[in-house]
């Protein structure tokens, strides 16, 4: 047969097996063995991807490479035919999953929108024959850029994400049958990103396999999660200090198997032998060395493999420095030491800042390296800088259920980072440190607005322009993620701002509590037996300083637990819609525990506080008591400081005035804003009725009424008066408290009093806190911020929230995202907010006695709070004679004087 003859039959071969006549992987060979320069050869080509598509899964990587070479012939002299840009479409989009899967391509922005203009090149989403798999390949690309850039608020949505990508792959016959089984591998992976549990997930997966026919690729790749992620799983511990069970030899040859797949690239060989390496050398922690060793040849097998300018490259470096670390452990090596510090800091170069994933681990490895090595005077300073990336992680989320993913781990990282610092006698450090994982979701709700001001400030007016347009629809959602990405470099770039980052410093600190006049800002932190809990101070004048607190534990301490089962069970009953409110003015099992709580919260941190610490400072100017801003670290937020009491029956809120704040940051953001002075004038809220949504507040009712009467008669009462009739100004709506909120008007007045139910969801999936208005209506914390904030021209003074719970955060104590604080990172002055179930009657004659110490006696808000809860305690007490005869027969209650009475109204702010 002459050569023409020959290239004539392979022809014909490749056209009868592109139509379903013939061995498909036969055609795509005799494909490749036709003269380069031959023409039909990229008609061919093109006939031959549908068949080879319609074949694939996304697993078969010898089908996918098949794909790309086949696409690139046909692109070489691409056919003249209508079904060209289609087949095209789908073939270039299984090439970018591959790539994107497998890291080979770095620039994912560029595949998304590649992605985009082959959607349009076949007719958008409205093609039924391509928009399924297209729409499903940038749904999978789009979740791999996310887990990359630590986008929270699209790998929250994901699951949903992924359901939509079942239906799409049901329209394609081929591929119908994927949709479950590549949710359940994105689950592993989500749950591997959250530090989870993987169990379930590979458990999920491996029912949503089983279903695949027997011989469906799928299969193979499900071994090779198994494989890969089954020994990580085992590794889960709920308690961290249990031993890490160990790998057994079988599993290890298992994983290092995977690394020798011919089809994998050298950044996937890296990230194989960089996981099965890790794996090592966690079940070898602390007693096998040779396993040890054995992670430690993974690891340097995956620097090597990585590309030097790949970002991944960081992660690998700090795998292998933590190993050697170890090993120089076990084997008292200073040299494997010395080697991990080298590694360390050229990971750090190459991560550039707290953008990368791997900053404050990076950082914090390295803190333990210089402090072994004694190379530097400061060690735990790397570590303190690695706490930016919690600060930038949060900054780029785009809404606040992702902000508390974001930061779900900043807290616990700070905590650890001050505790090194004090061990270097550095409190000014750890200061830093506490407030580096502290409100970091609040810290980011006030900065949207501060940005443009900050871009104009380092010489960026077209990203200030661009921010100024994404925000014009007053909602921080609108803001594209790469935008913000693209803000935060710049911003975070040295001289751009790093204060967007980093928590003040004490000279801030010391400003702000001039401003104030406050004495010292106190830190508790809890310990966690047999580590002590300790308090951080900054005074306003003299040194920062510490208390070691040996009691101030909140597990394994019956007085701590009893109360706050005893809270939970009381934040149940006010969830419940169809509660009885006159259940929490009884002194109950709530009442009970809070009474032995006062007793430990003196003995555990505010007896040393007041009795060692406060003496050293400057007295105060005559005429005032000291003054001290909290901020309780993780669930010390849920104590009422203010009534620890003193052996003799004396409550420290007789003897020092208690404030809070959310951190040194939100300390900082009040004082910058000048104080506003009350007037008569401003907006009562009583009791709106909620359509039965909520029980009615009789006692609410008639507090709110007589304060309007009594201090603000010359500004607005909407809601129900005494007697149940709804108010002539108003219900008591959503729209009536946002009108009121933005009005500049000058009869609006800066005070607002809300008499009404606070809700508060901590699910953390759709975590939210409301006030509850007329007809049901919902006034949310995050509403409140963009409220606020948005009208800066707009000053208040003063808002009351006398409702339930309303200063308890909404995810994660250290987060302290509340109704009350939200007010503040609007630019509220001073708020009052709550934290437990208040009971109605006592809280009327609290509120009343506060607005008289604000409005007849011209305190500030601070010490008029106080003044009214040391009101409350008076035997003796008395009252002002404007106080309605309704309240005034609440005088006769013995309650009043029980903490739960007066307790709960914590003030925040100015």
């Amino acid at each position: 047969m002459d050569e023409a003859a020959g290239i004539t039959e392979r022809c014909v071969a490749i056209s009868r097996a592109a139509f379903g006549r013939g061995d498909l992987d036969a055609a795509i060979a005799d494909l490749h063995r036709l003269p380069a320069g031959l023409a039909v050869r990229g008609v061919l080509a093109a006939d031959l991807l549908p068949a080879v598509l319609r074949s694939v899964s996304p697993t078969d990587r010898d089908r996918i490479r098949q794909i790309a070479g086949l696409l690139e012939i046909a692109e070489r002299h691409p056919p003249d035919t209508a079904d060209w840009p289609q087949v095209r479409a789908a073939a270039r989009s299984i090439a970018l999953l591959r790539a994107g899967a497998d890291g080979e391509v770095v620039d994912d922005r560029a595949m998304l929108t590649e992605l985009g203009t082959l959607l349009d090149q076949v007719g958008g989403d409205d093609n039924p024959a391509t928009a399924p798999l297209l729409g499903s390949v940038r749904t999978m690309l789009t979740y791999l850029r996310a887990l990359d850039n630590g986008d929270e608020a699209v790998l929250r949505r994901f699951p949903d994400e992924a359901r939509r990508l079942r239906d799409q792959l049901a329209s394609i016959p081929a591929m119908a049958h994927l949709g479950d089984a590549f949710a359940g591998i994105v689950d592993v992976i989500g749950a591997s990103h959250r530090d989870e549990d993987l169990r379930p997930s590979i458990d999920q997966l491996r029912q949503a396999v089983e279903h695949l026919p027997p011989d469906d690729p799928l299969r193979d790749a499900f071994e090779e999660v198994t494989t890969f992620f089954g020994p990580l799983a085992g590794m889960y511990r709920d308690d961290p200090n249990a031993p890490a069970p160990a790998l057994t030899d079988e599993q290890l040859t298992a994983m290092t198997d995977l690394t020798l797949r011919p089809e994998l690239g050298a950044e996937g060989r890296a990230s194989y032998h960089g996981g099965v390496g890790g794996a090592a050398v966690y079940s070898g922690w602390g007693a096998d060395l040779a396993r040890v060793e054995q992670g430690i040849e993974h690891l340097r097998t995956a620097v090597a493999l990585a590309d030097p300018d790949s970002p991944k490259r960081a992660g690998h470096l700090l795998g292998l420095a933590v190993a050697l670390y170890h090993r120089g452990d076990l084997t008292s090596s200073t040299r494997d030491v010395e080697e991990a510090d080298g590694l360390l800091e050229q990971a750090r170069t190459l991560a550039g800042g707290p953008a990368h994933p791997m900053w404050a681990a990076i950082n914090e490895m390295l803190s333990y390296t210089r402090r072994r090595r004694g190379a530097v005077p400061d060690p735990h300073k790397a570590a303190l800088e690695g706490l930016q990336e919690h600060a930038w992680k949060v900054l780029l989320q785009s809404d606040l259920p992702a902000a508390n993913l974001a930061a779900r781990r900043a807290a616990r990282d700070a905590v650890e980072v001050a505790r090194q610092c004090l061990m270097f006698n550095d409190p000014d450090n750890a200061i830093r440190a506490l407030d580096a994982g502290r409100g970091l979701a609040l810290h980011a709700a006030t900065e949207v607005g501060n940005i443009p001001r900050r871009l104009d400030d380092a010489d960026r007016p077209d990203l200030a322009r661009r921010w100024r347009e994404a925000t014009a629809s007053g909602s921080a959602e609108s803001l594209p993620t790469g935008l913000r990405h693209e803000v935060l470099s710049v911003l975070a770039a040295p001289g751009g701002g790093a204060a967007l980052l980093d928590a003040p410093g004490l000279d801030e600190i010391r400003t702000a509590l001039a401003a104030l006049d406050a004495d010292a800002l106190v830190y508790l932190v809890p310990g966690n037996r047999p580590v002590p809990g300790f308090a951080v101070i900054a005074p306003q004048r003299g040194p920062t300083g510490y208390i070691a607190l040996p009691n101030l534990h909140v597990r394994n301490d019956l007085d701590v637990e009893r109360y706050l089962t005893a809270l939970a069970r009381r934040d149940a009953v006010i969830a419940d819609p169809g509660r009885d409110l006159t259940a929490l003015d009884d002194p109950t099992d709530f009442a009970a525990s809070l009474d032995s709580m006062c007793d430990w919260a003196w003995r555990a941190a505010i007896g040393p506080l007041v009795e060692r610490y406060l003496p050293t400072l400057a007295r105060p100017d005559a005429g005032r008591p000291p003054r001290v801003v909290l901020v309780p670290m993780g669930e010390l937020a849920r104590f009422p400081w203010q009534a620890a009491r003193r052996s003799d029956g004396t409550y420290a809120v007789q003897l020092v005035a208690f404030s809070q704040a959310a951190s040194a940051r939100m300390l900082c953001h009040s004082a910058a804003l000048a104080p506003v002075p009350p007037t008569p004038v401003g907006l009562v809220v009583g009791d709106p009725d909620t359509g039965g949504v909520a029980p009615d507040l009789a006692a609410a009712r008639a507090e709110a009424y007589a304060i309007h009467r009594s201090f603000y008669p010359g500004g607005r009462y909407v809601g129900r008066r005494v007697d149940g009739s709804t108010s002539r100004s108003g219900p008591g709506s959503v729209d009536e408290v946002r009108d009121w909120l933005t009005s500049t008007g000058p009869g609006s007045g800066a005070v607002l009093h809300l008499a009404c139910h606070g809700v508060i969801n901590t699910d953390p999936e759709s975590a939210t806190s409301y006030l509850l208005l007329d007809g049901g209506g919902r006034l949310t914390a995050e509403e409140l911020v963009e409220l606020t904030a948005r009208s800066p021209e707009r000053d208040i003074g003063l808002i009351v929230l006398a409702a339930c719970r309303t200063g308890l955060a909404i995810n994660g104590y250290d987060e302290a995202y509340s109704l009350g604080t939200a007010f503040l990172a609007g630019g509220v002055r001073s708020v009052l907010s709550t934290q437990w179930a208040i009971p109605d009657r006592a809280t009327s004659v609290l509120m009343y006695m506060f607005h008289h110490h604000v409005m007849a006696e011209g305190l500030p808000v601070w010490e008029a709070l106080r003044r009214a809860q040391i009101w409350m305690l008076d035997p003796d007490r008395s009252f002002p004679d404007r106080m309605p005869a309704r309240l005034r027969q609440q005088l006769h209650h013995e309650e009043l004087a029980h903490v739960a009475a007066w307790a709960g109204f914590v003030h925040w702010g100015w």
